[in-house]
């Protein structure tokens, strides 16, 4: 970072007065000229349960299986040969049967947690039992022989990943046990070291009474570490029963018993949220239906909330609840979005589903009972069950969507119910709508807001940023981009590729009213991809936390004319190289293909040429009786035509899937091995019909709004791909199912607006080349434009810069003085870089 601002100041700054006969870009910005509105509500967070981001993460709690649960095994499933396996029920896509299960092991009831004898002596038996239950939503329990034990006997519980301590700072802990035996004895809860030495301890006397006690005390650290244990030191005699152990820093975001992680929750605040969307997220539609999250279940006292094992692979405390979720809106000012079941499980688990009408009302009034806890008088059942949990108040809840991905009539035929149900209810609150971009928007009896989802490749965002200027101005709803993210290599240019698809958010903030980013939060034992990263004891944000920080931060009230003129605009593109066929995890057969080119045929193949005139680079490719086999799965195969170089034409040919979960491809423009287009049918596993480049930066899918086309197995397609310089189309039975037009530009992005409360134009430019961008910034219709201004930059010489929790500050904003501010000047954007200019004027 020290040498790229070294860098920035030995060519003067960000702003440069630069040689006239320099050719530049020019940006015409005319204040007399607005576009959209911006909204408030614009920029926003979701959180899910995912890679340990609330337990683990966001939710305070520091030992892990407080409650000996893990091992419970998923709603709706039964133990089968080491599998915990869903009912065979149909998924409500399309009426397969998922057969969904995943390995299970009963070892997962001590997940995190260790049995030993001191000195390392024999250890006794324990067993996790269902024999003495603490309540009915904690059944199981550890219980020891310590008969059996010859020396005094530790139960440890290792944390999430470790236990971290603050010096000086105090940790309140809790634990409930239960004997016959023991009366008076001595049991002490420990914070051991990673040589189990003892750090601190607070000594407790048993009752022998054969109830459950609850044991409470406070440790004071007297040391700062990331690596403790807690433990109980239990005496080797006698029989006991231990359940439901919890500690928490005393210190939580703003006070709150079982409250959030001070250093989590302030990184989140810091973003300056509009809206917080919760539970999630395919967390909502469940692995099954019974596995669906339910609000009831996590408020109210934390000993007595069942938790679940959830899709993401490990069971979720839900500590971090719905009330929760409700305090911490109200804490960092922002608006509520709970998001409910809609009467179907994630159709890429069991995708079961519910189709009873007294099992929709009774999931339409789930969230008539939730709204109701957050925004009812404590004369409502729920709004008393909220008083009586400490908050008197109502809640900030505006939004609720109907359930998360979900597709098709079923879904529509459901999600009217809820609408109906809850507008006639609660008419103030906000819809949303789950379907993405679907045909069956058209069943819907009205949609408020629609909420697609977007994760692509960096080359997507890059693609897209004009994505939405496509859309009508009169677009019958408006749209909430609840999740999207860049996904592959976290860097810069990844974080850059976002903030370039956020421009032409802003742009079109009269269509696009909310964005979300997702996912919001990793423990880093699960990797360092989501928007924060965090262990025990730190956190860092990524380079894209600080893009989305600088867009929320330097919000505008309202678009302006923006007009850029390019100095090098580029040439249109011509689409030229060498034709394939190719397959995605599916087996499939290909026969009777035709290249046309000005409708007159230069190739034709029913097969036989196949070993001498095509080279297989990966899959298994066979030609018998006029049919092309690939066989194999779980690959991308590709094979091409050998010495044949194609520009405009028409491929043609025939399909079939066998089996597999996506579709069959037909590649053209191929450059090399490594640089070619594709026409994807079955793309997204088997959800998309939509086109496809490969180059040095991976596989980018190219497309505006994906569509919902998906491939069958066992059917014969007839298939007729047209290109034509940069405009390729894609019929499947002779029905355009997908048309693009590739126009491949410097990835140079800008929009700007104006902020009414501070009279200061804000332009936003992105620059995602490795050489620096020369721009003249004109300001028409500007009266009173100061001479110094605000810069604000992101950037670094390596567009595959990140930070960590070595460096977490290594790409962060800079902020400095803009000078040299007049109607027209000049501005240097550096190479990989995100920069913000706040110019003071008046209008």
């Amino acid at each position: 970072m020290k040498q790229w601002i070294k860098k920035m100041v030995q060519f003067g700054g960000l702003i440069s007065l630069l040689s006239c006969s320099q050719p530049t870009d020019v940006i015409t910005i005319d204040l007399s000229q607005e576009g959209a509105e911006i909204p408030s509500s614009l920029y926003g967070i979701f959180f899910e349960e995912i890679t340990h981001s609330g337990d683990g993460g966001l939710y305070a709690e520091m030992i892990r299986n407080r409650g000996f649960e893990d091992g419970t095994l998923p709603s709706g499933t039964v133990l089968q040969e080491g599998r915990a396996v869903a009912k065979p029920l149909h998924c409500y896509s399309n009426d397969s049967i998922n057969h969904w299960s995943v390995e299970w092991s009963e070892s997962l009831f001590m997940e995190g947690w260790e049995v030993k004898c001191i000195s390392n002596a024999k250890a006794p038996s324990y067993q996790i039992t269902e024999n003495q239950p603490l309540n009915s939503a904690t059944p199981h329990s550890l219980f020891i022989n310590l008969d059996e034990a010859e020396t005094d006997v530790l139960v440890i519980n290792t944390g999430y990943w470790g236990i971290a301590v603050t010096e000086g700072q105090t940790y309140n802990f809790q634990f409930h046990l239960l004997t016959k035996d023991l009366e008076n004895a001595p049991v002490k809860a420990i914070l051991l070291d990673n040589k189990d030495q003892v750090v601190t301890s607070k000594e407790f006397q048993t009752k022998r009474n054969g109830l459950w006690n609850c044991y409470e005390g406070s440790f004071v650290s007297n040391t700062t570490a990331n690596d403790l244990r807690f433990a109980l030191l239990l005496p080797h005699k006698g029989k006991v029963y231990i359940d439901f152990v919890s500690m928490f820093p005393e210190n939580t975001f703003r006070g709150h018993k079982n409250g959030l992680r001070e250093d989590v929750a302030g990184m989140l605040e810091a973003l300056q949220p509009d809206f917080v969307r919760w539970p999630g997220g395919c967390i909502v539609e469940g692995l099954t239906m019974d596995n669906r999250i339910k609000w009831k279940e996590t408020i109210g006292d934390i000993t007595k909330r069942p938790g679940e094992y959830n899709l993401w692979g490990y069971r979720s405390t839900y500590g971090f609840g719905y009330h929760e979720f409700l305090q911490f809106c109200e804490d960092i000012s922002a608006e509520g979005m709970f998001v409910c079941n809609a009467g179907m499980s994630c159709l890429f688990r069991n995708g079961d589903y519910w189709k009873g009408e007294a099992q929709i009302d009774g999931l339409i009034q789930e969230a008539l009972d939730a709204i109701e806890y957050a925004l009812g008088d404590t004369t409502t059942i729920y709004g008393k069950k909220r008083a009586a949990n400490g908050h008197v108040q109502p809640f900030p809840l505006k939004y609720v969507e109907v359930g998360n991905e979900n597709i098709g009539l079923r879904y529509t035929k459901n999600y009217n119910r809820f609408y109906k149900a809850i507008k006639e209810k609660y008419p103030q609150i906000e819809v949303i709508c789950a379907l993405m971009f679907s045909p069956h928007i058209q069943d819907t009896d009205t949609i408020e807001v629609l909420d697609p989802h977007y994760y692509e490749t960096a080359g997507w965002f890059y693609n897209n940023a004009y994505v939405y200027d496509k859309l009508p101005d009169n677009l019958p709803y408006k749209i909430y981009v609840g999740e999207y993210a860049a996904i592959g290599r976290p860097s810069l240019y990844s974080s850059l590729a976002e903030a370039a698809y956020l421009t032409g958010v802003e742009r079109n903030a009269d269509k696009v009213q909310m964005v979300s980013y997702a996912p919001l939060l990793q423990n880093a034992a699960h990797g360092r991809d989501h928007l924060l990263v965090l262990k025990n004891d730190s956190i860092y944000g990524r380079t894209n936390y600080y893009v989305l920080k600088m867009f929320s931060e330097n919000r505008p009230d309202v678009n302006l004319s923006t007009d850029w003129k390019r100095a090098f605009p580029e040439p249109a593109f011509r689409t030229k190289g060498f034709i394939g066929l190719g397959t995605n995890n599916a087996d499939v057969q290909f026969k009777d293909l035709k290249i046309t080119v000005n409708n007159e045929e230069t190739y034709a193949s029913e097969w036989d040429d196949f070993a001498n005139n095509w080279n297989v680079v990966r899959g298994d490719w066979q030609a018998k009786e006029n049919v092309l086999y690939q066989n194999q799965k779980g690959i991308d195969a590709f094979a091409i035509l050998k010495d044949k170089i194609y520009e405009d034409c028409t491929i043609e040919l025939k399909a079939k899937k066998i089996s597999g979960t996506e579709g069959f491809r037909v590649v053209f423009g191929g450059s090399d091995l490594n640089n070619y287009f594709m026409a994807d049918m079955g793309s997204h596993t088997n959800e998309s019909v939509i086109f496809r480049e490969i180059n040095n930066e991976g596989s980018i899918s190219l497309f505006d709004y994906r569509n919902t086309t998906s491939i069958k197995a066992n059917q014969w397609y007839t298939i007729r791909i047209e290109i034509k310089g940069d405009h390729w189309k894609c019929y499947l039975n002779d029905k355009l199912e997908y048309e693009y037009t590739y126009t491949p530009e410097k990835k140079h992005y800008v929009v700007s607006g104006y902020d009414r409360k501070r009279n200061e134009i804000i332009v936003k430019l992105i620059n995602a080349e490795a050489e620096d961008w020369n721009v003249q910034l004109q300001l028409d219709n500007a009266k009173e434009i100061a001479s110094k201004g605000t810069k604000i930059v992101l950037g670094a010489d390596d567009r595959f810069a990140e930070n960590s929790f070595s460096a977490p500050f290594k790409v962060v904003p800079e902020v400095s003085e803009l000078s040299g501010i007049a109607s027209t000047f000049k501005v240097d954007c550096k190479a990989n870089s995100l920069t913000i200019l706040r110019i003071a004027c008046k209008k």
